[in-house]
C-alpha cells in the first residue's frame, strides 16, 4: 500500500461516519468495550455506534449485535475490546466485511515476547490500516470521537486547541495532553501507536499535520525504527509551516529496558535523534514538562543561534546577576552591549545603574516606567544581540503599564521574554500570553533550555558493528584521511626498537611511541601509547613498547611508530559512522580523554547535509570547542568527501585532531571498513 493511500484510510480513524465496538460486555459496565461505547454516546459522536456483545444488552443510542457479521454493511472502523488471543481472527473477519480500520487495545503481543501472535495479526489485517496493539486508541474532538479506555477522558477538559499528540506509551501521551491544558493550550487529536505492528508513529504524524486544527504536532517516542520517515515528517512540518515536539526515552540503559519492556521498540541511539531533529526543525526535549515549553515555543516561532548574545534588561541588580548566570550555564552568552547600542539607549535614558549587560534601570526604575518601551526597541534594532530578556517584579501599581510591556515584549522582532515575578495573583493567567510572559527565572530557564538543547548523552552508546568489519590502524588511515585533507603529525615507523631509534636520530624530540597494529585499535588501554619520551629515553621505551606490542597483538602488519609531541591549544574528537537506522552521520565533540566522557559537549550531523548545516555545525564548534570555524569546516568537509568516495567505510575515528595556531592536525585516527578491506 502505498503512503498516499495509507494517509488517505486514515480518516475511518479519525473521521470515521460507523464504528462497531467489539468486546462490549452484557454484565461489566466498567469493561473496556463498555466505557469505550459509553464514551461515544456521551461525548456527541453523530455517526452510527454498534454494540458487539454476547449476552443480552441493551444501549440507548446503540444498535447492539452478536457477531460483526450481522451488522449488514461495512463500518468505518472496528474497535476491538478483546483478548489478544482473539484479535487475529476477529482482523480477518473486519476485512473481510470491508471495514475502513480497526483499532487493537489488547497487550500480550511483541512487548511480552509473543512475536508470532503478532505477526498472525499483521496477515490478518493485510492491508487494513490498523492502529495498535497495545494501544489506548484515539480522540479525535472536531469529529466528537473519543476511542479509548482512560479516566482522563472523564475529566472536564479545555477547550480544542492547536496541538496533536501521537504516543508510542499511551498514558504518557494523556500526561503531556493534562500538561498542556494545565498551561493552557489545548490539544484536537491524540492518537496511541502501541506496538506499531501496522500503522507507524510518523505515518499518524503524517495525516495529523495535514489536518487545519494541528499547529505542533507533540511526538512520544520509545524508540526509532524509521529515521527517514522521522526526517520527512520534519520536513513536512516545514513546508506546512507548522512545529513539531519530540520527547524520546532510551538515553540511559535503564531508558531502553523501559522501552523495550513497555511497546516492543528499540530506542535509537539518542545523539543521532538529537541531530536528526536539530537538522529538520524538530524540538527534541528530555522531559514531560519541557514538551510545554517547546509547544509554546513552537506557537511563538522563536529559533536562537548557537551561543545566542542576550540582552537582559532589568530593575535588580541581584537579578540580572542570577540571569546572567542561569543563562551562561545554558550556554547562551550575556556580552557587553557595543558602543553604538549603548549611546542609543543613553539617548533613551531612564538607567540608573548601568548599561553594560546587564542593563539595570535601578532601585528607581519606576521613574522610568514609560522609556522602558524606548529601551526594548534599542535592544531589538541591535545588531549584536539574539535574544532580550526583560526582568520585572510586582508591579500592583502598574498593572497597565506592565500589561502593555507584555504586549510589546511579545510583538519585539528579535525573540524575547518578560519574566514578571511575583506579579499580583491570577494576572499572568489573565494575560493569557505563556509563550512569552514567565514567572520566574527558573521558568525562564525551562523555556530557553528547549531552545539551547545539546544534552550530553547519559553514556557511551554500544557499537552496532559486526565481526566482519575491518580496523585499520593509524599508520594505514593516516594517509587516507591525508588525501583527503586532513593533516596529519609527522610520523616514522619502524618493525622494531633499533631501527625505530635510528629513524628519528635526528629529530630533537620529545617524542610519542606508539604501537601500532590492526587487531589492537584501542591502545592505550593496552599500554601502547608513551607520551613525552625524550631522546634519551627512546631506545629503551620502544624496546620495552615492542614486547608489549608482541604481547597483545598477532598482526603482521605491526609496527613501533614515533611522533614529535605536538604543540596544541585544542583537542576535538571527529568521527563519522553509517548506522543502520539513522545513516551516515558525522560526530564533532571534544577529544583526547573526554572524548569517552557522557558530559563532554558533542553534535552529530545526518548525511546529506547542505552547505548551511555544515556551517553550523563549524560555529557550533568554534562558540563551544574553540575550534575556528573555518579549520572545523575544511575538516567536515574531507570527512564527507571521504565518506561519498569510499562507499565501503564503515567508521571513520580521528581523535585527537590538535589546534596548532589556526589549523587542525590529527595525532591520532582509525578507519573500519565493513568489508574487510583494504
Amino acid at each position: 500500500m502505498t503512503a498516499i493511500t495509507k494517509e488517505f484510510s486514515l480518516e475511518a480513524i479519525f473521521r470515521p461516519k460507523s464504528i462497531a465496538v467489539v468486546g462490549v460486555s452484557a454484565t461489566d459496565a466498567a469493561s473496556w468495550g463498555r466505557m469505550t461505547v459509553r464514551r461515544l454516546l456521551e461525548g456527541g459522536y453523530g455517526g452510527e455506534v454498534v454494540a458487539v456483545a454476547r449476552g443480552e444488552l441493551t444501549l440507548p443510542g446503540a444498535r447492539v449485535v452478536r457477531l460483526l457479521a450481522e451488522i449488514g454493511h461495512a463500518p468505518d472502523l472496528v474497535v476491538l475490546a478483546t483478548p489478544a488471543a482473539t484479535v487475529p481472527d476477529l482482523l480477518r473477519e473486519a476485512r473481510e466485511i470491508g471495514a475502513g480500520a480497526a483499532i487493537v487495545y489488547a497487550a500480550g503481543f511483541a512487548e511480552g515476547g509473543n512475536r508470532d501472535l503478532e505477526e498472525e495479526l499483521r496477515t490478518a489485517a493485510g492491508s487494513m490500516p490498523v492502529l495498535g496493539p497495545n494501544c489506548l486508541g484515539i480522540v479525535s474532538r472536531p469529529a466528537s470521537v473519543q476511542l479509548s479506555t482512560t479516566r482522563f477522558l472523564d475529566r472536564e477538559r479545555a477547550d480544542p486547541g492547536p496541538v496533536a499528540i501521537v504516543t508510542q506509551s499511551g498514558a504518557m501521551g494523556f500526561v503531556l495532553a493534562d500538561l498542556l491544558e494545565q498551561a493552557g493550550v489545548g490539544y484536537s487529536y491524540y492518537a496511541s501507536a502501541g506496538n506499531e505492528t501496522c500503522l507507524s508513529a510518523t505515518e499518524l504524524g503524517a495525516y495529523l499535520l495535514d489536518q487545519p486544527e494541528t499547529g505542533v504536532l507533540v511526538l512520544y517516542l520509545e524508540g526509532v525504527r524509521d529515521a527517514a520517515g522521522l526526517r520527512e515528517l520534519g520536513r513536512r512540518a516545514r513546508r506546512a509551516g507548522k512545529a513539531i515536539v519530540a520527547l524520546s526515552v532510551g538515553r540511559s540503559a535503564a531508558g531502553r529496558r523501559a522501552a523495550l519492556s513497555h511497546t516492543a521498540a528499540v530506542a535509537g541511539d539518542h545523539l543521532l535523534l538529537a541531530s536528526l531533529c536539530r537538522q529538520e526543525g524538530i524540538h527534541l526535549v528530555t522531559d514531560d514538562e519541557q514538551v510545554v515549553d517547546a509547544v509554546l515555543c513552537a506557537r511563538k516561532r522563536v529559533t536562537l543561534p548557537p551561543a545566542p548574545r542576550l540582552a537582559v534588561l532589568t530593575m535588580s541588580g541581584g537579578a540580572g546577576g542570577v540571569l546572567a548566570d542561569v543563562l551562561t550555564s545554558l550556554g547562551a552568552r550575556v556580552p557587553p552591549l557595543g558602543e553604538q547600542t549603548r549611546a542609543r539607549l543613553a539617548e533613551i535614558g531612564g538607567i540608573g545603574a548601568t548599561d553594560a549587560n546587564p542593563v539595570d534601570l535601578g532601585g528607581n526604575f519606576d521613574r522610568a516606567l514609560d522609556r522602558i518601551t524606548g529601551l526594548l526597541g534599542v535592544l531589538d534594532a541591535a545588531p549584536d544581540v539574539d535574544g532580550i530578556v526583560l526582568y520585572l517584579t510586582f508591579g500592583d501599581r502598574f498593572l497597565d503599564t506592565y500589561r502593555t510591556l507584555a504586549g510589546i515584549t511579545a510583538g519585539l522582532s528579535t525573540p524575547a521574554w518578560f519574566v514578571w515575578a511575583c506579579a499580583p495573583p491570577g494576572e499572568l493567567a489573565r494575560l493569557a500570553s505563556p509563550e512569552t510572559v514567565l514567572p520566574s527565572i527558573g521558568a525562564l530557564r525551562r523555556r530557553l533550555r528547549v531552545l539551547l538543547p545539546d544534552p550530553p548523552s547519559a553514556e557511551p552508546t554500544p557499537s552496532r558493528g559486526d565481526s566482519r568489519q575491518r580496523v585499520v590502524s593509524e599508520l594505514h588511515a593516516a594517509p587516507v584521511l591525508a588525501e583527503a585533507g586532513i593533516a596529519h603529525v609527522p610520523t616514522v615507523s619502524a618493525p622494531n626498537a633499533a631501527e625505530l631509534a635510528e629513524a628519528v636520530r635526528d629529530w630533537p624530540g620529545p617524542f610519542v611511541l606508539k604501537g601500532d597494529a590492526d587487531d589492537v585499535p584501542h591502545r592505550a588501554r593496552h599500554g601502547l601509547v608513551r607520551i613525552g619520551v625524550t631522546a634519551g629515553e627512546l631506545p629503551t621505551a620502544a624496546a620495552t613498547l615492542a614486547e608489549r606490542l608482541a604481547e597483545v597483538s598477532a598482526d603482521p602488519r605491526r609496527m613501533l611508530v614515533a611522533q614529535p609531541l605536538l604543540a596544541h591549544t585544542r583537542e576535538v574528537a571527529l568521527g563519522a559512522v553509517r548506522d543502520p537506522v539513522y545513516g551516515t552521520a558525522l560526530l564533532l565533540g571534544e577529544g583526547g580523554d573526554r572524548a569517552e566522557d557522557p558530559a563532554a559537549p558533542r553534535r552529530a550531523l545526518l548525511l546529506p547535509a547542505d552547505d548551511d548545516q555544515l556551517a553550523e555545525l563549524a560555529t557550533w564548534a568554534e562558540s563551544v570547542l574553540g575550534v575556528p570555524a573555518p579549520a572545523a569546516r575544511s575538516a567536515l568537509a574531507a570527512v564527507v568527501h571521504l565518506l561519498t568516495a569510499e562507499p565501503d567505510i564503515a567508521e571513520i575515528d580521528v581523535n585527537p585532531l590538535c589546534l596548532t595556531g589556526d589549523e587542525l592536525v590529527a595525532v591520532d585516527a582509525l578507519i573500519t571498513y565493513s568489508k574487510g578491506q583494504p
